[in-house]
């Protein structure tokens, strides 16, 4: 299991294209992907709708933590969507 927190920077926030790049990384990988809030809101990166609640904005600030097989690959890969669009 791997935790870093992340800084959305985005200027729209996690938006629709974002999550869904999110969502098939940590499908592709077959990892458990949680995103929390410091609130202590929780949604599973697998879960559309519960990574929509969590109504990322830019600045918000997440932990994230995956567990499997490919842990550090797939914190890499989501890493990449936050710092870079990862070509979106």
């Amino acid at each position: 299991m791997v935790n870093r927190h992340l800084t959305v920077k985005r200027p729209e926030g996690l938006h629709f294209r974002a999550l869904s790049k999110i969502l098939r990384i940590a499908r592709q990988q077959q990892c458990s992907v949680v995103f929390q809030k410091s609130n202590g809101e929780k949604a599973n990166a697998n879960s559309f709708l519960e990574m929509l609640a969590l109504c990322s904005i830019a600045g918000t600030t997440l932990q994230v933590t995956v567990d499997g097989q490919n842990e550090n690959k797939t914190l890499t890969m989501i890493e990449d969507v936050f710092e870079n669009g990862a070509g979106i």
